[in-house]
């Protein structure tokens, strides 16, 4: 299977502009700072544009010195909103509402399965993510050990060995 390999600021730019349309805009996710409710590589998210103010365990697409980032926000103080991700143990990010585009309504897991971030159920678990905070940077460490997960890192690693391959032989081309 080919891989089409776009700039960053072109793709989101496009899914900015859909966002300002209106409309809904499923993207692939990239990454581990969502981990373990978001899974680079595998998982899929539906953002739109926010029909209502952002609140605390809102995903959200948001820019941030000069990158496209997907964290959860975890609060939010006048103009100040605090963001950080599912799988970062110690970093926020600080932004204001103008620097957010879309709020996540949907994870489709393997590309297929939808979850409602927003149901009781899901913000209970993100909140009591939260709350481990102190030791959640050893939790993660545990969780991308589990055997469940090696197929998947497996995966992960054949597709970064026919990257290699891809830009030898290119390379040896030229």
């Amino acid at each position: 299977m080919e891989k089409l390999v776009i700039n960053n600021d072109e793709f989101f730019g496009k899914v900015v502009a859909l966002l300002e349309e209106g409309k809904s805009v499923t993207i692939p996710v990239k990454g581990f700072s969502m981990l373990p409710f978001i899974r680079g590589e595998r998982d899929l998210v539906e953002l739109v544009k926010p029909d209502r103010d952002y609140a605390v365990d809102d995903i959200v697409l948001f820019r941030y010195c000069g990158r496209y980032v997907m964290h959860r926000i975890i609060s939010i103080k006048g103009e100040k909103v605090t963001i950080m991700g599912d799988g970062v143990p110690q970093n926020t990010e600080k932004v204001t509402p103008q620097d957010i585009f879309g709020r996540v309504v949907k994870i489709l897991r393997d590309g297929k399965r939808a979850v409602d971030p927003q149901s009781r159920c899901q913000v209970r678990k993100a909140r009591l993510w939260r709350r481990l905070l102190p030791v959640r940077g050893y939790l993660l460490a545990i969780y991308r050990r589990l055997p469940w997960n090696w197929f998947w890192l497996r995966r992960q690693y054949r597709q970064i060995q026919q990257e290699i391959k891809v830009k030898q032989t290119d390379s040896n081309e030229n």
